[in-house]
This record gives structure tokens, sequence and C-alpha cells, in this order.
């Protein structure tokens, strides 16, 4: 995506007060159509089972490591999509490097990258995006963004940024069978009521889009299960907690009663009370269930999470980046990813 001088950045950001979030954003082309690379990929034969994965990246800081993780982690090696969130695309904080390119291109990816957020903070940047990208080992047929409804303004927060939370709906071509994918990231800063107000609009999105296709749907939901801005309410989650097993946020969370009256599955494609955020607290870290996939006519056969912990690296080869690594985590979220039954559905479209 081209970059808008950070003077302008700024001036942009100085009417969000008055116009609001979506006023500012109409006039910034960047948050329409999302940035769309395409591989020189051969082409596959059709598989039985495709793989999907779920990563938040934390913004790609740690990017050679990120990619020495995805390109060796058995487990991930092979995700034929990959929904990526918190990607940079030229911030100080990541070198300012294009993180999903650089992901892409070191791993034979096509993407999709819709724009999420425009930092303001660091005049450094050559950029200052932030968005969610949906990578695919497939071709992708079309993709569009979507800005979710508002149920946090960013503007007012310390990080004071111009955006929304997004999805990013691709059509992909997997040898001859379409499915739609779309990647998603809800809003943390809010309460379980507004970020079923965001999957519904998601819902309403994928069926305009994708009717009578094979969906998944991936990512960052932010299931905190309580108002990321109230105390009381985090405290009384957090004494929930028996033996730091996460505390299942389903029947908390409306979202997944949205994504059941819409036909979608998660029980068959994601563990329960398996923590894939960790978040620090001050006693501790809180284990959190924030990262799913969810599926709609394509039948999960498997599924599992990977630690992003340096500790559990053990795997890695010793030439590898990850065993030289001097932190502690190369992501605040591990990564989830589930095995999808495709030629059970190709049988049923010829059939």
């Amino acid at each position: 995506m081209n970059a808008i001088p950070y003077e302008k950045r700024v001036q942009l950001g100085a009417e969000v007060p008055s116009a609001g979030q979506f006023a500012v954003m109409a006039r910034i082309p960047q948050f329409g159509a999302p940035e769309v690379y395409r591989a020189n990929l051969a082409q596959k034969p059709a598989p039985e089972t495709i793989r999907a994965a779920v990563f938040n990246v934390e913004h790609g800081t740690r990017i050679r490591e990120i990619v020495s993780f995805l390109e060796t982690c058995l487990a991930l090696q092979n995700a034929d999509i990959l929904f990526g969130n918190e990607l940079d695309d030229g911030t100080e904080r990541s070198g300012n490097i294009n993180a999903s390119r650089k992901i892409a291109e070191a791993l034979g990816y096509h993407y999709a990258y819709a724009l999420e957020f425009i930092e303001l903070v660091n005049p450094n940047d050559r950029k200052g995006y932030e968005g969610n990208t949906l990578f695919s080992r497939w071709p992708i047929v079309r993709a569009e963004a979507l800005s979710l409804p508002e149920a946090y303004n960013w503007y007012f927060d310390e990080q004071k940024r111009i955006g929304a939370r997004v999805a990013v709906f691709c059509e992909l071509d997997i040898a001859g069978t379409r499915i739609g994918a779309v990647c998603v990231h809800l809003e943390n800063r809010t309460t379980p009521a507004q970020r079923a107000k965001q999957t519904e609009a998601i819902l309403e999105k994928a069926a305009a889009v994708f009717p009578g296709l094979p969906v998944l749907i991936g990512g960052d939901f932010n299931t905190n299960a309580f108002d990321y801005g109230e105390s009381a309410a985090l405290s009384a989650y957090q004494r929930q907690k028996t033996d730091g097993v996460v505390v299942d946020p389903t029947p908390v969370e409306p979202l997944f009663a949205c994504f059941e009256r819409a036909g979608f599955d998660w029980r068959f494609s994601n563990g329960t009370g398996v923590p894939t955020r960790r978040r620090p607290t001050g006693d501790g870290v809180l284990a959190l269930q924030l990262d799913w996939i969810f599926a709609r006519g394509i039948a999960c056969v498997r599924h599992g999470v990977v630690s992003t912990l340096m500790k559990d690296c053990d795997w890695a080869d010793a030439a590898s980046p990850l065993r030289a690594a001097e932190f502690s985590e190369l992501s605040d979220h591990n990564a989830v990813w589930a095995d999808f039954r495709l030629r059970a559905q190709r049988m049923q479209e010829s059939g």
C-alpha cells in the first residue's frame, strides 16, 4: 500500500474527534480494497484435506524468527490457509518492513492484506500501518475488506490511531473447488455484546459474497469473556481460574450463538479450555482462549494448538534462529490449526 506522509496522517487524525473514524477513513483509499499479492506458484492437484491456521504475529517485530517458525514447525509448515493478525507495514518497531510480504515471499503464499489502523504517534514510521492478512497457497480469486462496527475509538487511546477492526474476505480456488475464507480481528477493548455485533456484520457479508460455498472464518476474536476496560470484571474472571486452566468463553460470549445460528461449527475445529493468549497481569499471566476457526459446509478431521514460547520450540534445528532467540516468546498468542476434508466436499458437489 502507498504511504501517506506523516504530517498528512496527523492532519487526518485530528479530524477524528469531530468527524468520527469512518468519515475520516472514507477519505483514505488504503482502507478500501485490500492489497493482493499473487505469488508465482505451480499448479497442484486437489488434496484430500486442507490445513488452516491462525497466528497473531504481534506486529511481526520478530519476523526472522516468525518465518522460521512457520517454515519448520511440523503443524504449520504445510498450512494451505493462514489467518494472520496484527501485521505491520512500515512501522519502526518492526523495521519498517511489509511483514505480510516478507512471510509470503519466504514461504510461498499469495495474500490479501486489509488495513486496520494507521498509527499516529511515531514520526519514524514510514507508513504506520497495521492490519490483517489472509495467506493462501491457492489462488485468490477475489478479495474484499470490511471495516467492522466501531466498539472502541482508538484515536483517544494512548496508541492514537485512525481506523477500525477489520475482516478480509477471500474466495479461493483449491484445484477447482471454490471456498470462502475470512480473516477476522474483533475488538478487545469492549464488551461481549459489541463483539457479537461485529460478528453479525461479518456473517452478513459472508452470506452475501459466498453464497453456497463452504466457508472458513478464522482469527483473533478477542473472546475475553469480560469488558477489557472494567478491572472488576477482569478480577472476577481471574478468580474463576483453577490450576491455570482457562475458563471456557463460549457460554459467556454471544458471538458463538451468532455463528451457530448461521450454520458454523467451532466445537470440532477447536479445543475447549485451551489457552491461545498469554495476557500479563499484576500477579502473573492470565490464560485466555481468543483464537478460533469456524467452519460451515466443510468438516474438520483434526485440530491442535502450537505453543509460541521459546522453551517449547526445542524441535527447531540447531541452525534455526529460534534456537538463538533471546526473548521468551515469539508472540503473545499461540498458533491454532485445523485440517478440513476437502475431498468429501468435492464428492458432494459432483454427486
